[in-house]
């Protein structure tokens, strides 16, 4: 898939230059093999500051995603670092837990909306460089839509669309009353990471806190330890939270995070909307037959929810990520990603010190990982371990955008017939020979058949929109996968690229929750765990606290030539 080119983050590449002085947005050189250093060690460092420091001085070099101006303006100062800039599929946002009162009702969620300061916020905070967002998909997306429902900064309106709707102020307590009760109504919190984890998001907390109860709304910030709030966001035990995502090309976030299917425990619905008009937009988007389909729904389906506001959007950010020039060379900024995502393949591939060949990268880790099991995992944390760890089919050039081949040699798309008159989508996949395990076993076919239906078997959250409509996994051969899927759609090609399992690890693990595959030695080969991966690194050691490092894998498919 190749979605359409944006002269925006052009314009804002150019800001930034004149902003914060020179920063990389374009490509370098890079190759499809590796990885070029022989360990990755990631110190946990949660402190803002102490992370600058590090930096600094030396003690890690690689720094990514920086979003405090003033550590910007910091690293641009020092002679050894090199920042780059690259436009994201990022949102910040306020979700809302629909599911409990008084949030359940839209005119209170479009009230706050309204006491969001977004353009302050942007100038104070980050002194102007993040950019406003209320739509549901950023601007880098092709499927974004700028002309939705909003509700502007305007804290008098906010008043005025509370006090019709019967949420007048208690001369007794100052607080707005209930017309559902008729008594003040309750207090209510918004969960951020503590200040020293995350000090914007935590002071974002604050701030819109602040403004609700100008308006007489009793809403406090509420910041924690960040695995914690997880643990309370899975059981959706909260009023209102604070966070970003990371998105990618691929529009059917809509689905996974609005689609009622999804309301469910560790679920990505996390407002718990459940809307019967909705819901069928969202299945003509996960379900479209063509791009020209999926627009639609995915047009019509954001008009609906910046209406009803589940989430109020903020803004979205360029990624900025910060490397030790003086050492290490060869990382690649990607368009969406950033340079030093774990999505982004070739920076982890082509990483490479200045001098000489090899030698250790200290790449920072902002936070203590929560788990390390590929079936619960969920924070960016946890993903920027294990994402080194795997393969996938499929990789995105970084250059153009467009799907190439990795795992799979090719594949093809097609259709089938589920039952009589009605058509469903079949990938075929066709896989490259000589891939093995990190404990030797070869790569094949099975191993697709496997994770697929293991995931829709045991309705493991994180991927049941992916592997729900999987009726059967065919394998002809160790290297021809076939994916059959009930229903048709545009998109099938990838949720059916499912490969991260070993069968002979898993296959004895009856409940995934609390499987911990990395406190486990593997059954056969001595310093191996239960991760177990066929990516271009192996989890060597994880030290709470303090660290994790991986080294590289000797038998990745992809070495250097």
């Amino acid at each position: 898939m190749k979605l359409r080119r944006f002269l925006l983050p052009v314009a804002i590449c150019l800001v930034l230059a004149m902003t914060y002085g020179s920063v990389t947005a374009g490509q370098v050189k890079w190759e499809p093999y590796g990885p070029q250093v022989d360990q990755i060690i990631m110190p946990i460092i949660k402190d803002a500051e102490a992370q600058l420091i590090a930096f600094n001085r030396g003690d890690i070099d690689v720094y990514p995603g920086l979003t405090r101006p003033a550590d910007i303006n910091v690293v641009k100062a020092n002679p050894n670092a090199e920042l780059t800039m690259n436009y994201g599929f990022h949102m910040f946002y306020l979700c809302y837990n629909m599911r409990r009162e008084p949030l359940d009702a839209d005119i209170l969620r479009q009230a706050i909306a309204h006491v969001i300061d977004r353009d302050n916020i942007i100038q104070t905070l980050f002194e102007g460089y993040m950019l406003p967002l209320a739509a549901f998909l950023p601007p880098s997306s092709g499927f974004y839509k700028e002309d939705i429902p909003r509700f502007p900064y305007n804290p008098e309106e906010a008043k005025k669309l509370l006090d019709a709707a019967g949420y007048t102020v208690d001369p007794a307590t100052g607080i707005r009353i209930d017309p559902k009760t008729g008594k003040p109504l309750r207090k209510m919190t918004i969960f951020t990471p503590t200040y020293e984890v995350a000090p914007t998001s935590a002071e974002l907390g604050k701030i819109i806190a602040e403004a609700c109860q100008a308006i007489n709304l009793p809403i406090e910030p509420e910041p924690m330890d960040f695995p914690v709030m997880l643990d309370k966001l899975d059981m959706a035990e909260f009023d209102m939270y604070m966070l970003a995502w990371s998105l990618t090309r691929i529009p059917t976030s809509l689905y996974n995070f609005f689609h009622s299917s999804n309301d469910v425990e560790a679920g990505y619905n996390r407002p718990g909307i459940r809307d019967a008009e909705l819901d069928k937009l969202l299945e003509g988007l996960y379900y479209a037959p063509s791009e020209e389909a999926a627009r639609k729904a995915a047009d019509e389906a954001q008009v609906i929810l910046a209406r009803r506001q589940p989430y109020t959007v903020l803004y979205s950010r360029p990624y900025m990520d910060a490397f030790r020039k003086d050492r290490f060379t060869g990382y690649v900024p990607m368009h969406g990603y950033g340079a030093a995502n774990y999505t982004n393949k070739w920076t982890t591939l082509n990483i490479k010190p200045v001098k000489g060949k090899g030698g250790t990268v200290r790449w920072l880790l902002m936070e203590e990982p929560k788990v390390l099991n590929p079936c619960t995992a969920s924070s960016a944390y946890e993903w920027e371990v294990l994402g080194r760890l795997y393969d996938d089919l499929m990789e995105i050039n970084p250059e153009t955008m467009e799907d190439i081949p990795w795992m799979a040699k090719s594949w093809e798309v097609g259709t089938w017939e589920p039952e009589p008159g009605k058509t469903g989508t079949v990938i075929t996949w066709h896989l490259e020979k000589g891939i093995k395990w990190q404990d030797t076993t070869p790569f094949t076919s099975r191993d697709i058949k496997f994770t697929l239906e293991y995931l829709r078997d045991n309705n493991v959250p994180r991927y049941i929109s992916n592997v729900q409509e999987i009726v059967k996994v065919e394998t002809p051969d160790d290297y021809t996968a076939k994916v059959y899927f009930e229903t048709e759609s545009y998109w099938h090609l990838y949720r059916a690229g499912g490969n991260f399992l070993p069968e002979w690890i898993w296959k004895d693990v009856k409940d995934y929750k609390t499987f911990e595959p990395w406190l486990e030695a593997h059954p056969e080969v001595p310093g191996l765990t239960k991760v177990v991966g066929h990516g271009p690194f192996i989890l060597d050691q994880y030290k709470v606290g303090e660290y994790v490092r991986l080294k590289k894998n000797p038998i990745y498919w992809r070495l250097s030539k």
